[in-house]
């Protein structure tokens, strides 16, 4: 169930976020105390090995301000925001043109490796924008990924628009579903906002990465709620249907009504 915007849910929404913002900001620098010279005949230890900016990238993200554009038009980051028809959408790329699949979307420093798109906006920022829309998600996540259960949370639908005319592509035929050896079209898939899950006061989706699963994911902030989503060997890529690896994708999801 979708809930409508009030004026209450979006000052809530606005308040949170800047009061989270604030945060970050008051903390400051972190001061680490230098470490002690050792002894005569000492040999000191080895300096830790450079962080990897993959590493680095999982685990720092940028909270984007929220810009009102226009009447129920708003602008996080690179997310668009459309408060009248509860949509959101944003760029990503083709990341795989071959190959199994458990993701149709994560961040580029979440598992590029099972994912058909891939994209550089923060899934913090797009909860937020979630929120707005009135997507609220489930208060009942699956147990673990692979779980046999379906997946809860608010209906969703998912359109992928490319090339210079914006050609308007849903997600399903850029899949195939290989069972026993055979390959099967994918028929019209049911997609929830689950709204991820939150460990140790971190949103899971943005430490991970990842952002609408295929093969059922709690961590993801959207799932597959169809039959086949509890299999993460039936997913795979429609070779040959796919633009090349790096076209430029824009994504939109819109609350089902």
């Amino acid at each position: 169930m979708v809930r409508p915007i009030t004026a209450a849910i979006l000052l809530s929404t606005l308040s949170l976020f800047m009061i989270f913002t604030a945060s970050l900001h008051a903390q400051g620098p972190v001061l680490v105390p230098p470490m002690p010279s050792p002894g005569p005949g000492v040999i000191p230890p080895p300096p830790p090995p450079p962080i990897s900016a993959d590493v680095l990238d999982r685990h720092t993200f940028k909270v984007s301000p929220i810009e009102r554009t226009g009447p129920g038009q708003y602008k996080i980051g690179d997310i668009l925001v459309n408060a009248t028809d509860k949509s959101v959408s944003f760029p990503a790329v083709i990341n795989m043109d071959k190959g199994l699949l458990e993701y149709l979307l994560v961040r580029t420093a979440g598992k590029t490796h099972e994912s058909l798109l891939r994209t550089k906006i923060e899934p913090y920022n797009l909860q937020v924008a979630c929120l707005l829309v009135g997507l609220v998600g489930t208060d009942k996540p699956l147990g673990f990924q692979g779980a046999p259960e379906t997946p809860q949370g608010d209906q969703v639908e998912i359109a992928l628009r490319h090339g210079k005319t914006y050609e308007v592509v849903q997600p399903e035929k850029w899949l195939t579903q290989t069972i026993d050896g055979i390959k099967h079209d994918v028929p019209p898939l049911r997609w929830v906002f689950t709204g991820s899950i939150v460990r140790n006061g971190r949103l899971a989706a943005q430490v991970g990465g990842s952002i609408i699963s295929i093969y059922h994911d709690p961590v993801a902030m959207f799932d597959n709620a169809s039959p086949g989503g509890q299999s993460n060997k039936i997913w795979f890529v429609k070779e040959g249907a796919v633009p090349p690896v790096g076209t430029p994708v824009t994504v939109t999801i819109k609350a089902k009504k």
